[in-house]
């Protein structure tokens, strides 16, 4: 009779389990994200939410009003056999160059001009944007986007690097937020807004 009772217990125990992963493969799947995201990770219905007022709080911030960059924010995600780590993307992109000088960067081997970003246009921007995330509980990046020097032109990218190694390489790593910069690096500033809070301040910027 014991062993009877244990294999049924056994039997429920793992139709449990199976119920537990497949509804946790099942939530990012329906949601049209990879199967192995987190499934208590932002939906795309979150991202698309906080999508309009960051955009918002950038536009009302006047940082790209000189009409030199265009900043944009958009859904970004990695790739994990199809999207995962959804958060919302502030694209930096060269819109007009007439003033700006591009950066002799070899070691990014790209085909095409490299233009700077400053760090008080990268300050201006995280100040814009990370208190907009953390109201809405998604993760912010933000990253070096594209142009062209004219309709059906050349691409032209931004490059980040120098402004996130000025405003981030002598400060301790913390865990509100990560940085890319150095060889290689176009640069990348993203906030773990949708878990954490005060990251501004963690950056030294609030």
């Amino acid at each position: 009779m014991r062993r009877v009772i244990r294999g049924v217990l056994a039997a429920a125990l793992a139709g449990l389990v199976t119920v537990t992963l497949s509804g946790c493969f099942m939530i990012p799947l329906i949601d049209g994200r990879s199967p192995f995201d987190d499934p208590f990770g932002s939906s795309k219905n979150d991202i698309e939410k906080a999508i309009p007022p960051i955009q918002a709080a950038i536009d009302e911030s006047g940082v790209a009003d000189g009409g030199v960059w265009r900043i944009v924010a958009e859904r970004g995600s990695d790739n994990c056999e199809g999207p995962c780590k959804l958060r919302v993307d502030v694209s930096v992109e060269p819109a007009d160059v007439a003033d700006l000088d591009t950066t002799d960067r070899p070691d990014l081997n790209s085909w095409y001009p490299n233009y700077a970003v400053s760090e008080e246009m990268l300050r201006a921007v995280l100040v814009a944007v990370i208190p907009v995330a953390e109201r809405n509980r998604v993760d912010v990046s933000i990253v070096p986007g594209y142009g062209e020097l004219s309709p059906g032109g050349s691409t032209i990218s931004a490059d980040l690097s120098g402004a996130v190694e000025a405003l981030f390489a002598s400060r301790p790593r913390g865990d509100g937020y990560s940085t890319r910069f150095g060889e290689g690096e176009d640069g990348e500033v993203e906030a773990f807004t949708r878990t954490k809070s005060g990251v501004l301040q963690e950056m030294g910027l609030g």
